[in-house]
């Protein structure tokens, strides 16, 4: 009878063993993390006021936001290089002050209804969220100076600890991890090859392009490494998540963030929280987007 009961607690943490998913795998079971790409862009005019409460009203864990850098110094939420495609300046961002970039209507490409839109600075964006979502940061510039400026700008707000920083280098990972301790990372690696090295400086999330997605082999090493994974999608349409969620991710971003969350939900999926949600804030939804 002794033996027997030996065998029988044996075999059952055998199975609780084999039930438990191992570090960085993915368990249904737990919430996966909703990023806003540029916001709700595909409703409202990207990077913008009415996209970032947009963002917040959607119930996404995290808002993603383009860091450039004014002639003046200034850190502003822009995702081009230049001024021309969504705003009615011109030119490099670089070459404009803040105040000059102020003046330019950021709404008007999107949709006439947001001719109000302006340029936001980074400070903004966090003031718009805080306390609601998280923040990603897709830094669009590079060198020591600008990733010290931008740590600055997160140190001072006290926002480390709910921010995401993207980093696209080995070098750059090292670099805030001195800086921002207690910011998360992830991993924008350029190609399968630099995974490992990602992960061996403490990056914890990967993205993978849905091009590499062929090789399973890639899935599996993130796994192993204790990484968890991320993948982009664009307006979460139940078609897309579904071809999305057969690769197991931790996370998913989208331009459409409220679509994401409501198609999540209806395949019983839970959302994942913010770090710091203030639930007794709310940010109102802007009206007229699409």
């Amino acid at each position: 009878m002794r033996l027997l009961m030996f065998h029988l607690v044996g075999v059952l943490l055998v199975f609780y063993a084999l039930q438990r998913p191992p570090v960085g795998a993915w368990d249904p079971q737990e919430p996966i993390q909703v990023i806003a790409h540029r916001g709700a862009s595909s409703r409202f005019p990207e990077n913008t006021r009415a996209s970032a409460l947009a963002a917040v009203s959607s119930g996404a864990t995290v808002i993603e936001a383009d860091v450039r850098t004014t002639r003046d110094g200034h850190l502003v939420v822009l995702h081009d290089a230049t001024l021309d495609r969504t705003t009615t300046g011109s030119g490099p961002v670089g070459e404009r002050t803040l105040a000059e970039i102020r003046r330019y209507d950021a709404g008007t490409w999107f949709d006439p209804r947001f001719h109000d839109q302006r340029v936001l600075t980074l400070s903004e964006v966090y003031a718009i969220c805080r306390g609601k979502m998280d923040v990603l940061l897709d830094l669009k510039e590079t060198g020591e100076e600008y990733d010290r400026k931008v740590a600055a700008q997160v140190r001072e707000g006290k926002d480390s600890r709910r921010t995401i920083i993207g980093v696209r280098s080995v070098a750059q990972a090292k670099r805030f991890r001195q800086l921002l301790p207690g910011a998360r990372q992830l991993g924008l690696v350029g190609n399968p090859d630099e995974i490992v090295a990602f992960a061996e400086v403490g990056v914890t999330m990967i993205r993978l392009w849905p091009r590499w997605l062929t090789d399973n082999s890639l899935i599996a090493k993130v796994r192993k490494l204790g990484c968890t994974l991320h993948l982009n999608g664009k307006l979460g349409t139940t078609a897309e998540v579904d071809r999305l969620l057969r690769h197991c991710p931790n996370s998913l971003s989208s331009d459409d963030p409220a679509q994401l969350v409501k198609t999540l939900k209806e395949a019983g999926h839970v959302v994942q929280r913010p770090s710091n949600l203030d639930r007794g804030k709310q940010s109102p939804l802007p009206p007229g987007g699409k």
